[in-house]
C-alpha cells in the first residue's frame, strides 16, 4: 500500500474513533466501516464484461482498500451496485463517452440539451454511480470520455445542475472528504464544494475570472465550521461583485448562515437585479435588524414577485405586518401576487374581513382557495354567510373542499356535501 492509501487508512481510523463524526450526514449508514477489497480477478472480470478499464485510483482503492463502505453521505457503493444503480441503462452504456468534463458550467436545462447515442438522453453513460446521496442525487465517476477519472455531482431531478468536481482523481477526492470531515466542515454539501481552506476559497472569491467559480467559492465557505472576520468582510465586499450571480449567491449564503453583512445587504436593496434585492432583504430578516420592517415595507411596491414575497416574509417575521400592507398586493393584476398576499394574512395585524370578502369573489380559484384559508386561520366567522352562499355556485373542486371544511367546522356539522 503506497503513501496515499496509507494516509487514507489512518484518517479513516481517526474518523471511526471520533463519536461526534457519527452525527455527520449519512455516517449512521456506514459507521466509517469498509467492505473487504476485491480480488484482481473480480475487478478484471468486471472490466472485461463491460469493455472498460477502471480509472487507476478507483481501481487501486477497490483492490487495496475496500469495495465500498465509508464515504460521503451514505457511503461508497460496491462496484456491483455502482453499475446497477440505474438498472434500466442501455446495454454497453459504460463504453459510451461521458459528456461531463471539467471547466464547463452546466445550466439547469442541461438534461434537455444532452443527447446520448442514437439521440437517447442518457446523462449517466460512461459513468458509475459511486455514491447515492439520497433522493435523486448521486456522485458519478467518469469511466469513459475526456473527463475520465473525474467525479461529477448530479441531481437527476435536474436541479442543481451537474458539477464536475475539481479533484483530479478518485483518491484525491476521497481523501479530501476525510480531511474536511476531520476538520469539522459540513460535508453534507461535499459534492458541490470547491477544494480548499478559507484562504484558498477567499482567493477564488476575490480574483477568479469566472463568476460561476466565484459564486461557488461563496457557497463553499458556508461549509467551513466557522468564518474569520476576514472572511466575513470578504463576503461583504463580494456582495458588490460585478456579477449579479455572485452578488445574489453571496447574499443568499449570508442569510442562510446568519453571516452579519447587513450594511452590504442594505446597499443591495437598490440593486438593479431582482434576485439580489430578494436575497438582500432576507439578510436583514434573518439578522433581525432594527430597520427590517421599514426596509421591507419599501420593497412591497417592487415589480418583482419574489422580492415582494421576501419583503412580506421579513415583515411577518418582524411582527410588524399589517392588513394595510397586504391590501394593495391583494388587488394586483398578478394572480400569484394576490394569492401570496392572502397566504401572509394570518400573520397581519388589523381587521381583514373586507379584504377577505373581496378576494372570495376573485376570478382565479387559487386566490379564492387562499382567501378561504385566510378566513379560517383568522377565525373570521363574520364571513360564514358569504361562504355558505358561495358554495352554491362554486365549481372548482379544491375550493369546494376548503369551503366544506370551514363551513363544517364553523357550524359544528360533521360534513357538508352541498352543491346547490
Amino acid at each position: 500500500m503506497d503513501a496515499q492509501l496509507s494516509r487514507i487508512a489512518d484518517k479513516l481510523t481517526q474518523a471511526a474513533a471520533d463519536p461526534r463524526l457519527l452525527e455527520s450526514f449519512g455516517a449512521h449508514k456506514h459507521g466509517f466501516q469498509l467492505n473487504p477489497p476485491l480480488s484482481e480477478s473480480t475487478v478484471a472480470a468486471f472490466e472485461t464484461e463491460h469493455g472498460v478499464a477502471l480509472p487507476e485510483g478507483y481501481r487501486r482503492f477497490l483492490l487495496e482498500v475496500a469495495d465500498g463502505g465509508a464515504g460521503p453521505s451514505y457511503g461508497l457503493l460496491t462496484l456491483a451496485d455502482a453499475h446497477d444503480m440505474f438498472a434500466d441503462c442501455f446495454a454497453g452504456h459504460l463504453t459510451e463517452p461521458s459528456p461531463f468534463v471539467p471547466g464547463i458550467v452546466y445550466s439547469d436545462d442541461w438534461w434537455e440539451r444532452f443527447q446520448g447515442p442514437q439521440d437517447r438522453p442518457d446523462p449517466i453513460q460512461g459513468t458509475l454511480s459511486i455514491v447515492h446521496h439520497g433522493c435523486t442525487s448521486c456522485t458519478q465517476l467518469v469511466i469513459s470520455g475526456p473527463g475520465r477519472g473525474r467525479l461529477v455531482a448530479i441531481d437527476f431531478n435536474g436541479v442543481p445542475a451537474p458539477y464536475v468536481q475539481e479533484d483530479p482523481d478518485f483518491l484525491t477526492w476521497y481523501e479530501r472528504w476525510l480531511d474536511e470531515l476531520l476538520a469539522g466542515y459540513d460535508v453534507a454539501g461535499f459534492g458541490y464544494k470547491l477544494p480548499g481552506d478559507e484562504a484558498t476559497l477567499l482567493g477564488i472569491l476575490a480574483t477568479d475570472p469566472s463568476p460561476e467559480r466565484r459564486a461557488r467559492a461563496a457557497t463553499s465557505l458556508q461549509c467551513l465550521p466557522q468564518l474569520s472576520p476576514t472572511a466575513v468582510q470578504a463576503l461583504a465586499t463580494a456582495a458588490g461583485d460585478p456579477s449579479a450571480l455572485v452578488r445574489a449567491t453571496v447574499l443568499g449564503c449570508a442569510w442562510r448562515s446568519g453571516i452579519p453583512i447587513d450594511a452590504a445587504a442594505r446597499a443591495a436593496l437598490n440593486d438593479p437585479d431582482a434576485s439580489v434585492r430578494a436575497e438582500a432583504i432576507s439578510v436583514l430578516r434573518v439578522l433581525s435588524t432594527p430597520d427590517v420592517a421599514e426596509r421591507a415595507r419599501a420593497l412591497l411596491e417592487d415589480h418583482d414577485r419574489e422580492v415582494t414575497w421576501r419583503a412580506l416574509w421579513a415583515l411577518a417575521d418582524s411582527g410588524d405586518l399589517t392588513v394595510a400592507d397586504l391590501a394593495p398586493l391583494a388587488a394586483r393584476p398578478d394572480a400569484r401576487a394576490r394569492e401570496l398576499s392572502l397566504y401572509r394574512l394570518a400573520e397581519a395585524r388589523g381587521d381583514a374581513t373586507d379584504l377577505i370578502a373581496r378576494t372570495l369573489a376573485d376570478e382565479q380559484p387559487q386566490v379564492r382557495r387562499q382567501a378561504i384559508q385566510a378566513a379560517e386561520k383568522r377565525d373570521d366567522r363574520v364571513l360564514l354567510p358569504i361562504l355558505q352562499h358561495m358554495i352554491r355556485s362554486e365549481t372548482d373542486t379544491y375550493v369546494l373542499i376548503n369551503l366544506r371544511r370551514v363551513i363544517s367546522a364553523w357550524t359544528d356539522t360533521p360534513s357538508i356535501n352541498q352543491t346547490s
